[in-house]
């Protein structure tokens, strides 16, 4: 295990660096700047901001002193919102999208593999039929169509539930927000735990379990989940970082002071050091979540660890 981690460490610095290098380059060569607006600044004005940011060095001198700055643990200032730093930012949204993603992502495993393992109960049946149909329709529809309509009918139509908001984390402005980002990827787990059981359930220690007389609903939890999990394992990394990419627009929709919000913000406004400190940390965090998902993965089948 300690040699898996390591190997994926090595390569996950050049992955992260070289975001970090392409998301700077990109954010430059962008058309437009962090000072244009709709009065455009004289100058001498201009001139002073961008030699104040150390805009006015050359490209490759700017990317080194930010390379220099982030090694420090240092994203920058914000040149939009003038009264904080980047970290100000970070640690403000932060909690809010971490809270958000990790919420979102328990739900959609209970939802999931509660649907996988109803539908794996029922083989070709129609609770299996229909649970798969339910599960396609919600890994079709992206978390951006969900979201307002579920504000429509929970929030404006019944008015059970605040359609906007963060009121310092009061459950009740987390529910939609929450739903409409775990449904998606809780469709994708529901078919991946049903196939993964699909394959499973087919197997010899399956069928001397069911000789044996052992019930079935023990047979799937006992002795059919685990290996079944395999592909729910590996989805894991790309499921946390969809949600947490995913939370940029729930955020947006339901007004929740979360990175996302931010980010989208700094990208309007060109906001650099905002906007690469958003991507170099999404980065870092979906690193780490594959390295968890490949742990998990190795923990179900030892054979991987080799």
């Amino acid at each position: 295990m300690l040699r898996l981690i390591i190997r994926r460490l090595f390569t996950a610095l050049p992955t992260l660096a070289a975001v970090i290098l392409l998301s700077f380059l990109l954010m430059r060569i962008a058309p437009g700047g962090p000072f244009d607006g709709e009065r455009p600044l004289d100058p001498a004005t201009r001139a002073a901001l961008e030699r104040s940011y150390g805009l006015d060095k050359p490209l490759p001198e700017q990317a080194v002193l930010y390379v220099g700055r982030l090694a420090r643990g240092d994203f920058g200032p914000s040149l939009v919102y003038r009264d904080f730093t980047v970290t100000d930012l970070v640690r403000q949204g932060l909690p809010v999208s971490l809270t958000l993603g990790a919420l979102a992502l328990l739900v959609a495993l209970g939802l999931g593999l509660a649907a996988g393992l109803a539908a794996a109960a029922w083989p070709g049946r129609w609770p299996d039929a229909l649970l798969m149909l339910a599960a396609t329709l919600l890994t079709a529809l992206p978390s951006f169509v969900t979201g307002p309509l579920l504000v429509l009918v929970f929030g404006l139509g019944m008015g059970w539930l605040p359609v906007s908001g963060w009121a310092d984390g009061d459950p009740a402005h987390l529910v939609l927000p929450v739903i409409a980002l775990a449904l998606p990827v809780a469709g994708a787990v529901a078919k991946l735990s049903r196939a993964g059981l699909a394959g499973v359930l087919g197997q010899d220690h399956i069928r001397s379990a069911r000789a044996r007389g052992l019930s079935p609903a023990r047979i799937l939890i006992r002795h059919a989940l685990r290996p079944a999990l395999l592909p729910v394992a590996s989805y894991l990394g790309p499921a946390a970082a969809g949600l947490l990419t995913g939370a940029v627009v729930i955020e947006t929709v339901f007004a929740l002071p979360g990175l996302g919000r931010y980010f989208v913000q700094g990208a309007l406004n060109r906001d650099y050091p905002l906007v690469l400190g958003v991507v170099t940390l999404y980065a870092g965090l979906i690193i780490l979540f594959n390295l968890f998902a490949d742990l998990l993965y190795g923990w179900l089948d030892p054979r991987i660890r080799a």
